[in-house]
């Protein structure tokens, strides 16, 4: 009965929301000064906070870290003139070590392995749906990638190939270098929230990573050998993974 009564509340919490964002988007339609913030990435996350802590009746940690991550990267980037951006991972560690103080080991083992198994869920099923939909290739030098509660998949071709940006909250993309190449020090820079990255590069080229992250993976699967590395062709990745992960492969 109770877990019947959670169903319900998420059910309607849910309906709720989706009420909300259609009345916002038909007044910025019919130009009414609705802020344009809330129509960003960190109030998606904050949404789906709230939706997550009645379904579950605001007995599990994700919820929290969903909203806190939302809340800051909101007021960081839309309201506060000045950056809070240096400040993220020491609060965001700090807020992580207190969580694990004043919730039980066994709670919080749980909401962890709740997040994974979605996660993992959601993953597989954006790959399936959308492989065909968002996949093409790329003949520009640069690239700029959001994705959102999606999978994107793109080839690059480009020969001059000068770096780019990957966003990815709760959503994928899958990157192939192959067929590109680089000239010195080339940067793509990595923002992963509950979300992952996948590229593939030649195995000739150098990489260094440079990113930084909580509850976050990189792993290097290429098959190379160092003394064929190219030392003029060096990727570099920078960036941010919370609950996420990158992997890079060479074929």
């Amino acid at each position: 009965m109770e877990n019947n009564n959670h169903r319900e509340n998420g059910r309607i919490i849910g309906g709720l929301i989706l009420v909300g964002v259609g009345a916002a988007l038909l007044l910025r339609n019919l130009d009414f000064p609705v802020p344009h913030w809330l129509f960003t990435w960190p109030m998606i996350l904050i949404l789906i906070g709230v939706y997550s802590g009645f379904k579950h009746n605001f007995q599990n940690s994700g919820w929290i870290v969903l909203m806190a991550i939302g809340g800051f990267f909101l007021f960081d980037r839309y309201i506060f003139e000045f950056s809070l951006e240096p400040y993220f991972w020491p609060l965001f560690i700090i807020f992580i070590g207190v969580l694990f103080i004043i919730r039980p080991r066994r709670r919080w083992r749980d909401t962890a392995n709740n997040i994974s198994n979605d996660w993992k869920e959601k993953w597989h099923n954006d790959s399936a749906n959308s492989s065909s939909q968002n996949y093409f290739t790329d003949n520009g030098d640069s690239f700029k990638i959001s994705s959102v509660f999606s999978g994107v998949k793109r080839t690059v071709l480009s020969k001059n190939f000068q770096g780019g940006s990957i966003s990815c909250v709760f959503g994928g993309a899958e990157i192939d270098l192959t067929q590109a190449d680089i000239n010195g020090k080339v940067v793509i820079r990595i923002e992963a929230v509950f979300g992952g990255a996948k590229i593939v590069i030649p195995s000739n080229w150098v990489l260094q990573n440079e990113i930084d992250g909580v509850f976050h993976g990189v792993e290097d699967k290429r098959n190379y050998n160092a003394s064929t590395m190219n030392a003029d062709k060096i990727l570099v990745l920078k960036g941010s993974a919370v609950f996420g992960g990158i992997e890079i492969r060479s074929y």
